[in-house]
């Protein structure tokens, strides 16, 4: 580091000028600004030579969210960015966002810019974001000093995007890799979880649908188990509710089973309407109540699983939540979320309504 006093750096310039006017010291910055300081004010000038020169790094904005609803902007081997294609329920529309990440580490929800020129403030309280008018459409932005912006002068640093996924490995053989989604402040799985271990490696009981004796006798947590390959990949396992409560986990690291109030928020976040959760793929609902899935959430019809049987398989599906409760019949049990191809929105369980232990519901987890 160098400093320079005045009397050395400008000794030339006050003598030749002294009756003069004090002189304005002008610096254009790379970015465009200007900022002018009297030159009669400045003490002393110093120059961290220490202190590497960042660059802005230039992010072009993705249009194939095949891999992942939320991607991340790395650079230099460092995230410096999240862009998400998500649902924002204020403006009734899916938009693909680029926010800057925080000291935490994680995306500075307060700070985004969309891919059409329009600043995006999340609440985090409330859950809810504004959105300002739109201005051009964009192909590429910049993050510099942790902000989003829409051009840049100076040098800039190529950034490259990956998905952000969950990688999930249990035990010897268990591997699953899951696609996250941008649900209002919260992020979600868009898949239903596969795994057959918990999460501290031990196996999960595997019991056929035909065995209802030792399925209602299961106390430690069990899935449904499935020969179907194909279906597996998108519709998961079905698991009943001592899976949710095991101390074992069951809920890749770093994510958990969502509460009630998680749930509410989700629903809320969503727009109520089942559509904006179900998935629009063919097979995935029965004729006539596929969703447009604008959510990303990607809801399959699995059914549910009960007393030996499935039902509502391809028109209904239920999620597992994590508050405990007692129904009116004075049954204890878990929270869930429906989605069903019938009904005009999605519902979350009160305390009365709660779900037996026994009942077979798909996981979604959210991200603590």
């Amino acid at each position: 580091m160098k400093k320079y006093l005045l009397p050395s750096l400008l000794l030339c310039a006050a003598s030749a000028f002294a009756q003069t006017p004090a002189y304005t010291l002008s610096i254009n910055l790379k970015n465009g600004d200007k900022v002018q300081y009297r030159v009669d004010e400045i003490d002393s000038m110093t120059f961290d030579e220490s202190k590497e020169t960042t660059q802005a790094v230039a992010v072009e904005i993705p249009t194939d969210f095949s891999t992942g609803w939320v991607q991340k902007v790395m650079a230099d081997g460092k995230q410096v960015a999240e862009v998400a294609k998500e649902y924002i329920r204020s403006i009734n529309r899916q938009v693909v966002v680029i926010y800057p990440m925080g000291a935490d580490g994680r995306a500075d929800l307060t700070k985004g810019l969309t891919s059409t020129g329009a600043s995006v403030v999340w609440n985090l309280d409330a859950n809810t974001a504004t959105v300002s008018e739109e201005g051009n459409a964009l192909s590429t932005v910049y993050v510099a000093d942790g902000e989003i912006i829409s051009s840049y002068s100076g040098e800039t640093t190529a950034a490259t995007l990956q998905p952000d996924v969950i990688t999930d490995n249990r035990g010897l053989f268990d591997r699953n890799t899951y696609k996250i989604v941008k649900i209002g402040t919260q992020y979600w799985m868009a898949e239903n979880l596969r795994a057959t271990c918990f999460r501290d490696g031990s196996s999960i009981a595997s019991i056929s649908s035909g065995e209802n004796a030792a399925w209602k006798a299961n106390t430690t947590g069990a899935y449904l188990a499935s020969t179907d390959y194909d279906w597996l990949q998108v519709a998961g396992y079905m698991y009943n509710g001592y899976c949710v409560t095991s101390e074992k986990g069951i809920a890749p690291e770093g994510w958990e089973v969502p509460s009630t109030e998680q749930l509410t928020k989700l629903r809320t976040a969503g727009g109520l309407a089942a559509a904006n959760f179900k998935a629009s793929d063919f097979g995935m609902w029965s004729e006539g109540m596929t969703g447009n899935n604008i959510t990303g959430f990607d809801a399959v019809a699995t059914g549910t699983y009960a007393n030996g049987d499935i039902t509502g398989l391809y028109s209904d599906t239920y999620f597992w939540g994590s508050t405990v409760s007692t129904s009116w019949l004075r049954v204890e049990g878990l929270s869930t979320l429906r989605v069903n191809g019938t009904a005009k929105n999605v519902a979350v369980s009160g305390p009365d309504d709660c779900h037996a232990y026994t009942f077979g519901h798909s996981i979604r987890c959210v991200r603590k």
